[in-house]
C-alpha cells in the first residue's frame, strides 16, 4: 500500500496576500509604531512572508505609503454642512 504524499510544511498554509490586506496591515503598523516603521521588511514580518512577495502588490514603499494615505483619507467624513470646520 502506498502512502499519500504529504506536505513537508509543518504549519498550515498562510492566507493569500492581497493589496487590501497589505494596506490594512500597514495601517495597523502605522497606528502602533509610526510611519517610519511602515517598511516592506516590517510589513513582511507582520504578514509572515518575505519582502519580495509584497512587490507583486505594491511597487515600492512610496506607493505603499500612498495607498495607506488613500485608505486613511477614505475614513475621513465630509465637511460639515452649513458652516466651517
Amino acid at each position: 500500500m502506498t502512502e499519500t504524499p504529504r506536505s513537508r510544511r509543518e504549519r498550515p498554509a498562510k492566507p493569500a496576500l492581497s493589496r487590501e490586506g497589505i494596506v490594512a496591515a500597514a495601517v495597523a503598523v502605522l497606528r502602533a509604531e509610526g510611519l517610519r516603521k511602515v517598511t516592506m521588511r516590517r510589513l513582511a514580518q507582520e504578514l509572515d512572508t518575505g519582502p519580495a512577495s509584497l512587490y507583486v502588490y505594491v511597487r515600492n514603499t512610496d506607493e505603499l505609503h500612498a495607498a495607506v494615505l488613500d485608505e486613511l483619507l477614505g475614513t475621513v467624513g465630509s465637511a460639515p454642512s452649513g458652516g466651517g470646520w
